[in-house]
């Protein structure tokens, strides 16, 4: 094969993305650190952006924008209750989820304030979260004590509100991967990657919670120099992945269905030609036969929200120093994002809720 600019072979060219060559590299304007993560694209964008740089969503609240929402705050006690506010505690067995309850009416212009407030969100974010009329988690609390101060004064504001401990989610238990499902009258059969097929009847699944796993990684070369080191370029990989996740009311695990790694033949003369239109067609079969499911497909529209409560936190990794030549060494800086832990977390808090109704009606 031919190459062509840059060492690269049009086969290369096709199927990753080039390293950008950088002669004149000049140092960034923002630290890593500073840099602001879209929720949409989870791509990094400079502090100074109310917009991403690529994909044009609302960019989350910057630090200088929440310490302001803080000090409008009335009560001192609930800002506190915030796990924003307690680095430390967080991930601790007596941190809870403060939720907002389903078919809310409309807020007033000094309660919406409020929670805007508390929230350290954007009022179109906190609009869309109460008009969504489901459960939403709306923030993290250390404590369970916290997150009753924080309860109360949502309700005080006429917004209901719930709480639920996060010990109770099962976080620590992973899901399930499913590669194949199998139909009778009775139920269904998850057939898991590995060991023996899992039986459900239709009437004992309740919960479909579906979304989108997105993964960011950028890679970036350089050359140690003396004094220092100089980049040589850069390259982004990105995947977007549509995934499924199946509860059953007597079972604790989490079935997830990966839409690229799963087997639709279920699906019989249904089957469609892409796995996009399969995702939906099985789906919709799912619903049509289990009398008692609910659907939650609400992950994309809350993720400006779940932010507040689960933050996108990039890895970064170094790699070696790599010898390329006479008196060379390279080194590559690898970050990574993505939303698995917050999809995961959401998915198993949605299970928890959904649960939580299921008894309240016995």
């Amino acid at each position: 094969m031919k190459p062509g600019k840059n060492g690269l072979s049009d086969t290369d060219k096709s199927t990753s993305l080039a390293f950008d060559a950088v002669p004149d590299a000049k140092p960034q304007s923002f630290a890593p650190a500073e840099m602001v993560t879209c929720d949409a694209c989870l791509r990094a964008n400079p502090p100074t952006r109310a917009k991403c740089l690529y994909c044009g969503a609302s960019l989350p609240v910057t630090s200088s924008k929440a310490l302001d929402a803080v000090a409008s705050v009335k009560s001192t006690d609930s800002s506190r209750a915030l796990s924003a506010e307690n680095p430390t505690e967080v991930g601790t067995l007596n941190s809870c989820y403060v939720v907002l309850a389903p078919n809310q009416t409309d807020l007033s212009e000094s309660a919406l304030a409020e929670m805007v407030a508390l929230l350290h969100l954007q009022v179109a974010e906190v609009q869309s979260a109460v008009g969504l009329h489901s459960w939403v988690p709306l923030t993290r609390a250390a404590t369970r004590e916290q997150a009753t101060i924080l309860a109360d004064k949502f309700r005080a504001l006429g917004i209901g509100v719930n709480t639920f401990k996060e010990d109770a989610l099962n976080l620590d238990v992973p899901a399930r991967k499913i590669r194949a499902l199998e139909f009778s009258d009775e139920g269904l059969a998850a057939v898991p990657m590995s060991g023996a097929a899992v039986s459900v009847s239709w009437a004992d699944l309740v919960l479909i919670v579906t979304g989108r796993l997105v993964t960011n990684r950028v890679e970036v070369e350089e050359r140690r120099r003396r004094g220092g080191s100089q980049p040589l370029g850069s390259r982004e990989l990105f995947s977007d992945e549509p995934v499924m996740d199946l509860y059953a009311r007597s079972d604790e695990v989490c079935y997830r269905i990966y839409a690229s790694s799963f087997d639709f033949s279920c699906l019989g003369p249904e089957k469609a030609m892409t796995a996009f239109e399969n995702f939906g067609r099985l789906n919709d079969v799912l619903r049509s036969r289990a009398p008692n499911v609910e659907l939650d497909d609400l992950y994309r529209r809350v993720r400006a929200v779940l932010a507040n409560v689960w933050p996108l936190e990039p890895q970064t990794r170094k790699g070696e120093w790599r010898r390329s030549g006479a008196g060379k060494m390279d080194m590559a800086t690898v970050t990574t994002t993505d939303n698995e832990i917050q999809f995961n977390s959401y998915s198993r808090l949605r299970r928890r809720v959904k649960l939580h109704e299921l008894e309240g009606d016995r």
